[in-house]
């Protein structure tokens, strides 16, 4: 009896054993198969059939309204294997915010974001100079940055032609991220996906993909060969930024539509006839795609095509919840917008979240070299009137501005204002957003002493910043410390530079016009005194090229300055040194004079030959 009672006890607590570990077992896999999916997901590689899998659920849910038994033919339409874009690219947790970071500013009772973007298709600057520049805007109240990195962007494989000769590198992009999260910024990184792709679509390897062939602006949806190349860029941003939380995915300013030879047949299989169907069929597209790599990020696009879509459309293409406007605004009155008096006002409160964008460069002229600091910090200012009024009510939603710095209008125009010379004005625009500013009575700037106070001492300036591009010609610039400022100290002297040589230039005037030039034609003794007149600005003038060269290539490649040398200043240096070297030579080289008439012709030369 008593061994057949200990065997029983024995084959129990052999059972209880192998509960415990069978559910032990289970439990650790639970655990991990948890810790896999949240921090050691993985980048998907693009599938083959991620449109098609698209329409088919857009067509099933739309079934009732819209039925098309064709959709289904829209695949085929130049449907091409789609590459494996990348490799296994992870992706760790989303970064969480800072607890020791406080908000910078409220609306009311509402926290809000601030983000400086920095367009780098225009003058793209060395990592040196950021980690100069992001402890000062985290310190100033920026709580993040937007990088437009166009084509300076490290893109390989399909799309590795796109990138420019001065390009970031991997390392680079890491070095910025890394600079980021040392300075609590927050990185949203910006990709055009629709209109602005200049950058891709003027390559003849892409040149099929525009949406009007004359025109590399747009690219067209109508033919999935689009999107593999999309795929590609996107695939490489969320790589090399695996912790972003924000990406704006562009979609402003798209001009064209539905005028690719293909949009024919596109538009016979998928119904679709309007061109802001279109652009929410194409945006749905780039949206799932993302959303399938990760459906955690937060998916931004400007509003100006975005906002002429009805309610209708949005619900259709599931956009309401998916996407998030940012209204841009760079008026010293934002409150004339359509989107603030419009039916608009009330469709942007609905989404999942708002931001705004205001500017402190790079939107008051395509040729514009200097900063008007006022109209800047009065575009802010009006932002901030506006949403105080409009997030208890209409734009509760609303989370973030973006203070926009624009290098270029566009990729193939001339570069703006430099981002060395216009930190003065990101200071100003800066400041707006933070207390006491933001809460202080509205001033005229110029009366404003105690913020005028604060920037100067933020920039270490001997004086106060010039307010206006006016005063560059009537004032002695400030002597500061800020990074860059050797810039923007060459760009104030610049009128000064210009009014000395007008004024020698008005003496030569007199004795050696465009005919002696051309007809190498001279007063001798004339000649002299001309000479000795430029003597000194024409000194000056090659100092500036010497000196500006020294200052820009400290924070930029070198061919920044002399792309801004060529397009800003050496058409009248040349005038100015080929009449110099011009009357220098005669003095040396003229002994005798022809006879006149002088030009000894019957006939206007139109096209300025030198008949000598």
């Amino acid at each position: 009896m008593f061994p057949i009672r200990r065997i029983n006890t024995f084959i129990s607590r052999i059972s209880l054993t192998v509960v415990l570990l069978l559910t032990s077992v289970f439990i650790l896999f639970g655990c991990a198969k948890y810790l896999y999916r949240t921090n050691h997901q993985q980048f998907v590689p693009i599938e083959r059939h991620i449109i098609k899998k698209h329409v088919h659920q857009h067509q099933h849910q739309e079934h009732e309204h819209n039925h098309n038994p064709n959709l289904q033919e829209v695949i085929q339409l130049h449907l091409e294997p789609i590459e494996q874009i990348s490799t296994l690219e992870k992706r760790r947790l989303l970064q969480q915010n800072d607890s020791s970071i406080s908000e910078t500013t409220k609306i009311g009772t509402k926290p809000i974001s601030v983000l400086v973007h920095f367009d780098l298709k225009g003058a793209a600057p060395k990592i040196s100079y950021f980690e100069q520049l992001f402890p000062l805007i985290r310190k100033w109240g920026a709580t993040g940055i937007c990088m437009e990195y166009e084509d300076t962007f490290p893109f390989e494989g399909i799309v590795s032609s796109i990138k420019h000769k001065q390009a970031y590198t991997k390392d680079d992009i890491e070095k910025i991220n890394r600079l980021a999260k040392e300075n609590h910024l927050e990185v949203m990184p910006l990709l055009q996906t629709y209109g602005h792709l200049e950058f891709l679509l003027k390559l003849k390897e892409f040149s099929d993909l525009r949406e009007i062939s004359k025109y590399p602006q747009v690219i067209t949806p109508c033919t999935n060969k689009t999107y593999p190349v999309l795929f590609a860029m996107i695939d490489q941003y969320l790589a090399l930024h695996p912790d972003m939380r924000l990406f704006h995915i562009g979609h402003d300013e798209v001009y064209y539509f539905l005028s690719h030879p293909e949009c024919t047949e596109f538009r016979r299989i998928t119904g679709i006839q309007t061109q802001y169907e279109l652009f929410a069929y194409h945006l749905s597209i780039i949206v799932n795609y993302i959303r399938e790599k990760n459906p955690n990020l937060l998916l931004f696009v400007w509003h100006d095509v975005l906002q002429n879509l009805n309610t209708e459309t949005l619900q259709k293409y599931k956009l309401i919840n998916t996407v998030n406007p940012v209204l841009w605004s760079y008026r010293e009155d934002m409150s004339v917008e359509g989107f603030v008096n419009g039916p608009q006002a009330h469709l942007f409160g609905q989404f999942q979240s708002l931001w705004g964008a205001s500017a402190f460069k790079g939107s008051t002229n395509e040729i514009a070299t200097v900063s008007d600091v006022r109209h800047h910090y009065e575009n802010q200012v009006s932002w901030i009137k506006q949403l105080k009024s409009y997030i208890p009510t209409k734009w509760r939603n609303f989370d973030g501005i973006m203070i926009t710095g624009w290098s270029r209008y566009d990729h193939f125009l001339s570069l703006c204002e430099l981002l060395p010379y216009s930190i003065p004005s990101l200071a100003y625009s800066l400041a707006a957003w933070k207390e006491p500013f933001k809460s202080l009575p509205s001033k005229d700037i110029y009366a404003n002493k105690e913020l005028q106070n604060y920037v100067q001492k933020e920039l270490q300036c001997s004086s106060a910043i010039h307010l206006t591009s006016h005063e560059h010609a009537l004032k002695p610039a400030p002597k500061c410390k800020f990074p860059g400022y050797d810039v923007y100290e060459a760009m104030l002297s610049l009128p000064t530079l210009w009014s000395e040589v007008k004024q020698a230039e008005s003496f030569v005037d007199k004795y050696v016009t465009d005919l002696h030039v051309k007809y190498e034609y001279i007063h001798l003794k004339r000649g002299e005194e001309c000479l000795e007149q430029l003597r000194p600005a024409v000194l000056r003038l090659k100092n500036f090229i010497k000196s500006f060269q020294k200052s820009m290539d400290e924070i930029f490649p070198p061919q920044v300055a002399i792309e801004w040398l060529e397009t800003y200043f050496m058409k009248r240096y040349r005038t100015v040194i080929k009449r110099y070297e011009f009357i220098h030579r005669a003095i040396q080289e003229q002994k005798s004079w022809l006879p006149r008439p002088i030009p000894d012709v019957d006939k206007l030369d139109e096209y300025e030959k030198n008949t000598r």
